[in-house]
């Protein structure tokens, strides 16, 4: 399978910390997210991909990051967008990551198991559990299919899920339809089983003080990161 990085947005809410580039593209301990995201996919992937949109120009000239997918008019859209314009363009099973999160290096390979005992038929999406109704969130039926996704009470998406190429068309057909939605719309609407993360194995960073949480979310000795 390939993956993608999604990492087109802006990052508002990080304030100053994202004035030269996305949120993929802080450095922590000299090492940018997108690169510890890059080492963490490659075992289980044969290629990673980014979506740009926001300075792209600067990430380009500054970081070279392999495989770009530029997003015009970046600024339009939500993320549904994003993950279109690389379905577009990848024709296989893709594993996508939002490019502000970070999870243990054994729940990607959670993931990549799961979906292979799935015959690679279903999609798949990490969330976590606990029922919230602060962050967009996860819903089930009794059939173990995903039948909700949105700001919603239930469990947390975490943002990282698996596009099966049995449902890359379906999945295109949904994102041209919702442009101003966020990609996880396509999972109520393809046949789509969760994947419930410890909470611990996951970190993500949305604003300022996020940031010193990420640093000793690396440093910590129970998380296993690349």
């Amino acid at each position: 399978m390939q993956s993608v990085i999604l990492a087109a947005g802006e990052g508002r809410r990080m304030g100053r910390h994202t004035d030269d580039v996305p949120k993929a593209f802080l450095e922590f301990d000299g090492r940018t997210l997108y690169d510890r995201q890059r080492a963490l996919l490659e075992p289980h992937v044969d290629g990673t991909s980014v979506v740009l949109g926001y300075r792209h120009e600067t990430v380009l000239e500054r970081y070279d990051p392999a495989d770009p997918i530029v997003l015009e008019g970046w600024d339009r859209y939500e993320n549904a967008a994003s993950l279109l314009l690389a379905l577009e363009r990848i024709d296989d099973d893709l594993l996508v990551l939002n490019g502000d999160v970070l999870v243990d290096e054994r729940e990607v390979g959670r993931l990549t198991e799961a979906f292979e005992a799935l015959s690679r038929r279903l999609n798949l999406v990490g969330c976590i559990p606990g029922i919230q109704s602060a962050e967009t969130a996860i819903r089930w039926d009794e059939t173990g299919r995903v039948s909700a996704y949105g700001l919603i009470e239930g469990h947390q998406h975490a943002g990282f899920g698996i596009v099966s190429r049995d449902h890359r068309t379906a999945a295109m057909q949904v994102l041209r339809e919702r442009l101003d939605d966020w990609y996880p719309c396509i999972y109520p609407r393809t046949p789509t089983r969760p994947l419930l993360i410890p909470a611990e194995r996951h970190v993500e960073v949305n604003r300022p003080a996020d940031l010193e949480r990420a640093r000793a979310w690396l440093d910590s000795e129970r998380i296993r990161s690349a």
